[in-house]
């Protein structure tokens, strides 16, 4: 395209911007007149970015020419707003799309020679599109189009058995973390594709897919299956098998066994339904980070953010707005305004600790209560009692000292549910209607020494192991 565009340095607004160009298709036919000076030329084939890396999107001038004194920028094709833009020898920030600030950087070592590169970090599922490059010099003004392909794998698959189906065990296969859609399979020991029972892929409010696909596995079929879920864009698979050889009984075989008393075979259901509602959180692992401006000062995180213990002395931190003074807490910097989010913590052998939830908007200074009522959901431990935080106390009955706690939030469903990971058991679940943002809530107890001086610790769940991103 030949011609001139309306200019950016008189920092116009998206809209103003966008009726310049249509200005432009109007004029065009009178630009044509003059001899185009040069043409740009981009990547002939998308450029592909994986989720939380950096993209880099080439273009150039043909003939070979110095750009420094032109004016060069990236747009976003769909609405022509601003991603980058360089102008008079120096990048120019005003007008800039808000979702890039920070995240671009203008490479210019070729620009003598008329070759210019975008760096975008931090690349996110709404990076994905295609992009204009132009260059315009004087009333001259060529561009090209670009198309950025955003790719993520998601985390390695969980399987769990949901009970009996049309004669057989229903088996179910998740993952999450996912961009773009995944693709999701079972196969036999041979790589044969098996039918699924049913499938389901969707889109969570981060933009992530996830998967969960299932099979009935009779005793006459394969019982040992492997599920597939792969990203078609980056031709990559993570996959995860299971055998049900010894878990799949005929009803003779399962009527002899009926030797087991009323209260053993009630124990060893209750047993199985734990161990399936901690499998089936797990399966929605997300990474989580203390956001250090919530942190009373006599706090102390480490530098990834994943530890906080108590300080030898309060520190001397700014007092902003979103600090709590009074309660020894610290807030996670992930918020949550939807969707299904797992996450661990290890507490040791700490003599207090509260885990939780909490609305974005609670009250940071001065006491604070913890009950739904105030905006927390959460559960403590004081004095060798574990209570859930309700309206009044509810105490909760701990046969195995969990030393690390697991949290589930499923907000459409109005739940957050805790977990002792250690002997892999259910400690409570609150039930709710959730609005706003829910933030993970941590405190690292009412008093420090001893063993409460230990840091709490967000671990790496084991869904994670594989690569799950949060969203």
């Amino acid at each position: 395209m030949t011609g001139k565009v309306p200019s950016f340095s008189r920092g116009s607004t998206v809209s103003s911007t966008l009726l310049g160009y249509v200005a432009l298709c109007l004029t065009l036919q009178v630009h044509r007149l003059v001899s185009a000076q040069f043409t740009v030329t981009g990547p002939d084939h998308p450029v592909t970015a994986s989720l939380g890396g950096e993209a880099i999107l080439p273009c150039h001038l043909s003939p070979r020419m110095s750009a420094e004194n032109m004016e060069v920028g990236w747009l976003r094709s769909q609405d022509f707003e601003v991603v980058h833009l360089y102008r008079d020898g120096q990048d120019q920030y005003r007008g800039q799309m808000l979702e890039y600030q920070g995240r671009t950087e203008f490479l210019r070592d070729d620009i003598t020679n008329g070759r210019v590169s975008l760096r975008i970090r931090d690349i996110r599922p709404s990076d994905n599109g295609p992009y204009v490059c132009f260059f315009q010099y004087s009333v001259f003004y060529e561009d090209a189009l670009l198309e950025l392909q955003v790719a993520g794998l998601g985390s390695d698959p969980v399987i769990s058995v949901e009970g009996h189906q049309d004669g057989g065990i229903r088996v179910v296969c998740r993952s999450s973390g996912w961009y773009s859609q995944p693709e999701a399979q079972w196969r036999n020991l041979q790589g044969q594709i098996l039918p699924s029972a049913s499938e389901n892929i969707d889109q969570e409010a981060n933009g992530l897919f996830q998967a969960e696909i299932a099979i009935v596995i009779t005793e006459k079929s394969n019982q040992k299956v492997s599920c597939y879920v792969r990203n078609p864009l980056l031709n990559q698979e993570r996959k995860t098998a299971i055998s049900l050889a010894e878990t799949l009984r005929s009803d003779k075989e399962s009527e002899k066994e009926t030797l087991l008393s009323e209260r053993e075979q009630e124990k060893a259901e209750y047993e199985a339904a734990k161990e399936l509602g901690l499998t089936r959180a797990q399966g929605y692992a997300v990474d989580v980070t203390l956001d250090p401006d919530t942190a009373n000062p006599k706090l102390v995180l480490s530098e990834d953010r994943k530890h906080v213990r108590w300080g030898d002395k309060r520190q001397d931190l700014p007092n902003k707005p979103e600090r709590f003074d009074h309660c020894y807490c610290v807030l996670g910097a992930e918020g949550f305004a939807g969707g299904r989010r797992y996450w661990e913590v290890e507490v040791g052998d700490k003599t207090s600790w509260d885990l939780g939830v909490c609305r974005g908007s609670v009250r940071r200074k001065g006491q604070v209560t913890l009950s739904p009522e105030d905006g927390y959901w959460a559960v403590w431990l004081r004095d060798g009692r574990y209570q859930a935080r309700t309206s009044p106390p509810t105490p909760l009955p701990v046969s195995v000292r969990p030393s690390r706690v697991g949290i589930f939030l499923d907000y459409e469903a109005g739940e957050v549910s805790f977990y002792n990971v250690t002997d892999r058991s259910h400690l409570f679940t609150f039930t709710d209607t959730f609005s706003g943002t829910l933030h993970p809530y941590f405190s690292a107890g009412y008093k420090a020494g001893g063993t409460n001086a230990a840091p709490l610790i967000i671990c790496l769940v084991p869904a994670q192991a594989g690569g799950n991103l949060g969203p």
